[in-house]
């Protein structure tokens, strides 16, 4: 299903938004010199190897939600769902991250998860690494939170599509599955402010859970010196579930574990493995 473009009055709205960045902001002249200072710095900032060129292989891209907006009904609705996907992530995280560094894009090789891990090591002018940290994190947490729901009437919500590997690792980290998930609830519940819990991967193959504030997730240094990739994530931002639920957080998280997709969350898990972020991701 194709994604509508946002109207034009959603399209307005972004302009307070934009008018905040306006010190961000920049010709495309100053831009390329900013482009040349991201290079620099991440070179400088390496310990054994150069990270990836930290300026955009290309515009960034919202792609559609891999099913209808109402697709996740009874638990999150068609309205959410619309609102969530085409104007928090395309018109603000997409819509600002092409404002800003759009103007930079092809003149480098570094892919979202690239750009987002810098975040908090040294490689990013702060500047540039507020709305990498902001809006890049958030543009990837919500193209890997799409993939990891799916409809209730879908067999990937059934637990039997755990593969054998995250089934183990579950296991030796949580002691179970429902365990695992009830923990995660928990974070999820008990986090303070917008946010998001995750389950990740370390580098070991371990799995942790933890909390993070605002778009931040757990491949920044400014959450984990070493990154843990995320294989499966809730949005706990007060527009992901409000306007169903109200106040009723623990009754949105409660739902949103019967529509975890087990298949991606073990594709994911895989991915993370073999260090393979853009499949999570999506690469832009």
């Amino acid at each position: 299903m194709a994604t509508m473009a946002p109207p034009p009055a959603a399209s307005l709205l972004l302009l307070p938004l934009l008018l905040l960045l306006l010190p961000v902001l920049a010709p495309a002249r100053e831009l390329a010199s900013v482009g040349r200072q991201l290079h620099a710095a991440a070179a400088a900032a390496a310990d054994d190897k150069a990270p990836p060129s930290t300026a955009p292989a290309q515009k960034f891209v919202l792609e559609p939600l891999p099913y209808n907006y109402s697709a996740l009904e009874p638990v999150i609705s068609a309205q959410i769902m619309q609102l969530h996907h085409d104007f928090h992530d395309g018109v603000e995280y997409v819509g600002t991250l092409n404002a800003v560094l759009g103007p930079l894009a092809g003149s480098g090789t570094a892919t979202l998860p690239d750009l987002v891990g810098l975040v908090g090591r040294g490689a990013l002018p702060p500047d540039l690494e507020l709305v990498v940290r902001n809006f890049g994190g958030g543009h990837w947490n919500h193209q890997m939170f799409w993939k990891v729901m799916a409809p209730p009437s879908s067999a990937n919500i059934s637990r039997d599509n755990i593969s054998p590997a995250l089934s183990a690792a579950i296991s030796g980290g949580f002691g179970s599955v429902d365990e695992m998930l009830s923990r995660f609830k928990l974070l999820a519940d008990g986090h303070f402010g917008s946010g998001w819990a995750w389950l990740c991967a370390a580098g070991d193959g371990g799995l942790r859970l933890l909390d993070t504030a605002n778009q931040d997730n757990p491949l920044m240094g400014v959450v984990l010196k070493d990154p843990c990739v995320p294989i499966l994530g809730i949005d706990v931002w007060e527009h992901a579930y409000y306007l169903q639920y109200g106040p009723k957080k623990p009754d949105y998280t409660k739902a949103w574990l019967t529509i975890i997709n087990w298949q991606q969350v073990s594709a994911n898990y895989d991915a993370a493995k073999r260090g393979d972020l853009a499949f999570i991701g999506t690469a832009f």
